[in-house]
């Protein structure tokens, strides 16, 4: 007896809906909870968000049906989690990085020195829309002989695990030495040796994006501050001067902020009313400060971290004073970290 479609259309979205609350409560896109997926489940998750994005391939001629599954299987190793690849220098040299830093332009200005002795947690300020030129900036030049901040140590960048779902965009971050963000990567880094730059305002800073302001998310982030305090890190600000002006942004209606908010909690990236979808060209400039030193706390209290956390914020709101005049494209625009 043949199943009725209506009774398929209700099973599909029965699962659908069992899947978006599993990916909220778990926070599988966000990472996790600071814990690691069951390894079948993580494994089950990436293929099934693999097969939803080459399902067209099944009407493509069957001769790419075979690379398509070897790709699979690397799709799903896991090495995000796992301290990432090896970067790679054959796309570090991909004309389209200078192709993007001309068309600002982009420059990378080092205002103190930093040992090569030390791990050290790069913090990149702002998220904005896209943290374009932070990443692109630390990507290109850690991670190789003559990099300006760090010759003789590698790092590992931090991106929102949502990235690592999306097959292709997941490679270029692998190549390019970006790892998951959850908390137990994070860990795997640092206990590696490796020096790892995050955004700490994340995806939701995106939302405060304007180009009248920078405005940082930053008073309720402390899991950076208690990972630089477990280990001893000393954190690095970032500052790029210009990234909030490459994007202007609609105001939401409510409606639509808690639709955003919830599709957030599902899947980790929020969704910015961006109102040009063709970058502004405007100067950009990133500027790398003076390292805050931390002592090295084992299981960090509450108050530690918040005391260190006010520390970085005061760190980095004279860092940002500092330079404001010279690098800044809009006189008098103001820092406000919420």
């Amino acid at each position: 007896m043949a199943i009725p479609f209506w009774a398929f259309q209700i099973a599909l979205l029965g699962s659908t809906y069992g899947l978006l609350t599993y990916l909220e409560k778990r926070a599988a896109m966000r990472g996790a909870r600071g814990k690691p997926l069951n390894p079948a489940v993580d494994k089950s998750l990436r293929l099934l968000f693999y097969l939803v994005f080459v399902s067209g391939a099944w009407f493509a001629p069957r001769i790419v049906w075979l690379p398509l599954s070897v790709y699979g299987i690397t799709f799903i190793d896991g090495s995000e989690q796992k301290c990432g690849r090896q970067p790679s220098e054959w796309m570090r040299k991909w004309r389209m990085w200078n192709a993007i830093k001309r068309y600002f332009p982009m420059k990378l200005v080092k205002k103190a020195e930093i040992s090569s002795d030390k791990q050290v947690i790069f913090s990149v300020h702002p998220h904005a829309i896209l943290p374009f030129a932070g990443l692109i900036q630390l990507g290109l030049d850690l991670n190789h002989k003559d990099s300006v901040l760090s010759p003789h140590r590698e790092a590992r960048g931090l991106a929102a695990s949502f990235c690592f779902y999306v097959p292709i965009y997941r490679d270029i971050l692998l190549g390019a030495g970006i790892v998951d963000a959850s908390r137990f990567s994070a860990r795997k880094c640092l206990d590696n040796k490796y020096s790892v730059f995050v955004v700490p305002g994340g995806a939701t800073e995106a939302l405060y994006t304007d180009d009248k302001t920078d405005t940082l998310v930053l008073r309720n982030r402390r899991g950076f501050i208690k990972l630089a305090l477990e280990y001893g890190t000393p954190i690095v600000p970032v500052f790029s001067f210009g990234e909030t002006e490459m994007f202007g942004q609609l105001p939401a209606t409510s409606w639509i902020q808690k639709a955003r908010v919830k599709f957030q909690k599902i899947f980790g990236f929020s969704l910015p009313l961006v109102s040009n979808i063709i970058p502004r060209k405007i100067p950009i400039t990133t500027v790398v400060g003076e390292p805050m030193e931390v002592p090295k706390v084992e299981n960090p209290p509450d108050a530690v971290v918040n005391e260190y956390l006010q520390k970085y914020i005061d760190h980095l709101t004279a860092f940002y004073n500092a330079n404001k005049e010279e690098y800044n494209n809009v006189k008098d625009k103001k820092l406000v970290i919420i």
